[in-house]
């Protein structure tokens, strides 16, 4: 089974646009302004998707990957943040 990888660009929490600052704030009070989160996409909506913080995020040494994030028990979603804290590459495993 091939995992798919996924693409986007990480923004400060000014980025965000009103609806996705207000379910930051839901999530994280008042570290909301203090972190990145990897841009949602056009289509997204936050009563129907996650916003992605990388505050929880923890460095691993890896060949292709950088970071992770642990969702559950047995899921994590593994990124690959540039050098420049641009962009960001993930795959959900």
């Amino acid at each position: 089974m091939k995992l798919k990888y996924y693409k986007a660009e990480l923004v400060s929490f000014f980025d965000l646009s009103e609806e996705w600052q207000k379910e930051a704030k839901s999530n994280l009070d008042e570290l909301a302004e203090e972190t990145y989160y990897i841009e949602p996409s056009e289509d997204m909506t936050p009563d129907k998707h996650i916003l992605w913080d990388i505050s929880e995020a923890m460095y691993i040494n890896d060949n292709d990957f950088n970071a992770c994030i642990n969702i559950s028990n047995n899921s994590a979603m593994l990124l690959n943040i540039d050098e420049c804290f641009s962009e960001v590459k993930y795959k959900f495993v």
